[in-house]
């Protein structure tokens, strides 16, 4: 196992190091623009540019560290030699996706010391600004674009497809999944006063609320104005406003619930490609790509060649 460790860093050294320039590039960035961010609201440029690699992050490992993986042995029929000899296929991988997997964790980490801004790491829109939550991208980044490539058989359309769906996932996590880790928060608000919404929280949405306190839904005849609000305290139909959200203390908790998850898809997706792997799939070397011959084509004996050899 360590000759298979020390091969990938060879192998990979180049793009390692690549990327961990770029991420300590980035990282720096982000921690100057907080030092010279003071009393500004506008997010210096330096910062700017690291937010750019923050955001990205994940994706880049996922297009150039795990995408080429197995799709290049694929691709060019290299799998031949290095999944034919003593190393199997799920050796091969797991000794590969083990150096990778740590290097992209830490670079993640890294990325994630910064965000630009003072002390707004600690506020819901500087969540993604965390080394746990940029940890857990990375490997599933890593995952996603070694998943894919073992699908695809092809490095490009390999790198395409992880950046789309880990967009896509992002996206969706941010979008609808995020929000909901953890039941949310109500405050509640008869007519005669508002909702008070602690300091920092994230607002879900609100609505209005009947005699017993729950919500209720607005009937069409006070959905047609553009303020139902008029209506329904007219109306009789609710006796309040109540808003939904999530306390800014739960921050924390939400990362490390976020690392979680992507952590447990990275494991979905490298379980399902060693279980392909394993099967075969159609790419399994025979018994005959076991042994390197050589490529010199084996003459065939001819009488025309037994009498030259025979006059010889």
């Amino acid at each position: 196992m360590s000759a298979l460790l020390w091969l990938t860093w060879r192998q990979h050294r180049w793009v390692v190091s690549g990327t961990a320039i770029i991420a300590f590039l980035a990282a720096w960035a982000l921690v100057s623009a907080e030092g010279d961010n003071l009393g500004n609201a506008a997010m210096p440029m330096n910062g700017f540019y690291g937010l750019m690699v923050q955001l990205a992050f994940g994706g880049v490992i996922g297009m150039f560290w795990g995408a080429p993986l197995i799709a290049r042995e694929l691709e060019e029929r290299t799998y031949f030699v290095a999944w034919g000899q003593d190393v199997t296929p799920a050796k091969w991988l797991r000794g590969k996706a083990i150096v990778l997997g740590v290097l992209a964790a830490v670079l993640g980490a890294v990325v994630g010391l910064g965000d630009g801004h003072v002390g707004s790491r600690q506020t819901w829109s500087g969540f993604e600004a965390d080394p746990a939550v940029q940890a857990g991208y990375a490997i599933f980044g890593l995952a996603l674009g070694v998943f894919i490539g073992l699908l695809t058989r092809h490095v490009v359309t390999a790198i395409a497809a992880t950046l789309v769906f880990f967009t896509l996932s992002r996206v969706l996590m941010s979008a609808i999944v995020r929000d909901h880790y953890l039941p949310v928060s109500r405050v509640v608000s008869r007519w005669d006063g508002t909702p008070e919404v602690p300091l920092g929280a994230l607002e879900l949405g609100g609505g209005f609320v009947d005699r017993d306190l729950d919500p209720v839904a607005i009937p069409d005849a006070c959905a047609r104005y553009g303020n139902p609000n008029s209506c329904m305290r007219t109306s009789g139909t609710a006796v309040g406003t109540y808003v939904d959200y999530q306390p800014i203390e739960r921050i924390t908790a939400f990362r490390f619930i976020e690392f979680g998850v992507y952590l447990l898809l990275a494991g979905v997706l490298f379980a399902l490609t060693f279980r392909l792997l394993r099967r075969g799939g159609g790419w399994k070397p025979s018994r005959s790509h076991r042994r390197i011959t050589s490529d010199v084509p084996e003459v065939q004996s001819t009488p025309a060649v037994a009498a030259a050899q025979a006059e010889g």
